[in-house]
């Protein structure tokens, strides 16, 4: 190169003058380089380069230690980053949970309780529960058991009325009618008074038409049987079951025995008799001839069941009999009372239809016992 040339260039140089150019950091900067092979050579387009960040005013450069400052000619080996202890992040959330998981051990045990008594409670009840039906069918069974023998008794009591009743009305004879009546050492001279004119006809029993239990004075042991006899017509008798294969028909009731005729002696009134009449007693204030003193004597009014004549008996005020009697019809929502009485006949009475009350014999017309003599 020639002395001009060389004094030349760098007066040129001279002109091209060195400036600054801005760089615009947000623009895309693409950058070119060009691949060279062995025959070509290839333009390649890279991407982008990497910005970094600004360093802040505030911040302060300083040397590192000797120890940071010494060059190492190479990079450690892949064996001596494995053996390396690196340390593990802990989850935050992990240990946020855990705390909360736990629970204290107070709150185990109460509720290990629970479920102790909950599972004892239900196995007692199991246990009960299986006891309870047990003794339930038991029960059942007994009852049932207990039912059908009761069926089996009123099968066999319904056929011990029916037969009394029907041996009753078949009887030709007292002696046979007294196998079927209570009581009969003691009604059969009523009897044989009572049919001394006539004997006991047989008559055919068409059918029972009801049978109704009745408790008399404590005494579930009556009962009232109706029965249709041959020819149409009813009849109604008191039976008593004296077991469960035994009844006896109340001979006194079914007749309404007297001693005499109701109507005969009110009419007779023969003086100084005196007998046991079943009558109705009702409370009276009819005084007349021997018995005209009210303030001394009560006065009642005398029927009887198989009679039209009506007598006048009269008690002495006072009297311990009077007060039953009273109580008696009281006792009635009739206003009048069946009862036992014994009358009397005074001797040359002139009262037409006064009578004297004696005794009350009994305070129904049924005899639940023998009477004392």
């Amino acid at each position: 190169m020639g002395i001009s040339a060389f004094l030349s260039a760098p007066m040129a140089k001279e002109k091209d003058k060195i400036e600054l150019k801005p760089v615009d950091e947000d623009a895309e900067v693409k950058l070119r380089f060009v691949r060279l092979h062995k025959d070509a050579s290839e333009e390649v387009e890279e991407l982008p380069p990497v910005k970094v960040g600004v360093i802040p005013t505030n911040a302060r450069l300083e040397a590192s230690s000797k120890d940071d400052l010494k060059i190492r000619s190479n990079e450690p080996d892949v064996g001596s980053l494995i053996e390396r202890d690196m340390p593990v992040a802990e989850e935050p959330w992990e240990d946020e949970m855990n705390s909360e998981a736990k629970v204290p051990w107070g709150w185990v045990a109460v509720v290990a309780c629970i479920f102790t008594v909950a599972i004892s409670w239900s196995l007692i009840n199991l246990n009960n529960g299986e006891e309870n039906s047990g003794a339930l069918v038991k029960e059942s069974i007994s009852a049932r058991e207990k039912e059908i023998e009761e069926e089996m008794d009123a099968v066999i009591l319904i056929g011990a009325l029916e037969g009394a009743v029907r041996g009753f009305f078949d009887a030709r004879s007292i002696e046979e009618k007294l196998l079927h009546v209570r009581q009969p050492e003691r009604v059969q001279p009523l009897m044989e008074r009572f049919y001394a004119d006539s004997v006991p006809e047989p008559v055919r029993v068409v059918s029972i038409v009801g049978m109704d239990p009745l408790t008399i004075d404590r005494h579930a042991s009556f009962w009232m049987v109706v029965c249709e006899l041959e020819g149409g017509v009813e009849r109604q008798l008191l039976v008593e079951a004296i077991s469960e294969k035994e009844a006896k028909v109340d001979w006194e009731t079914f007749v309404c025995y007297q001693p005499m005729g109701w109507d005969e002696f009110a009419s007779k009134r023969p003086g100084g008799y005196t007998g046991d009449f079943r009558v109705y007693v009702e409370k009276d204030h009819f005084y007349s001839h021997e018995f005209s003193d009210s303030a001394a004597l009560e006065s009642y009014r005398l029927t009887a069941l198989n009679g039209e004549a009506v007598l006048f008996g009269y008690v002495p005020r006072g009297a311990e009999f009077a007060r039953q009697i009273s109580e008696l019809i009281d006792g009635q929502g009739s206003g009048s009372a069946p009862m036992i009485l014994r009358l009397h006949v005074p001797q040359d009475v002139q009262s037409p239809r006064g009578v004297v009350i004696r005794e009350m014999v009994n305070p129904r017309w049924v005899f639940l016992e023998p009477p004392v003599k």
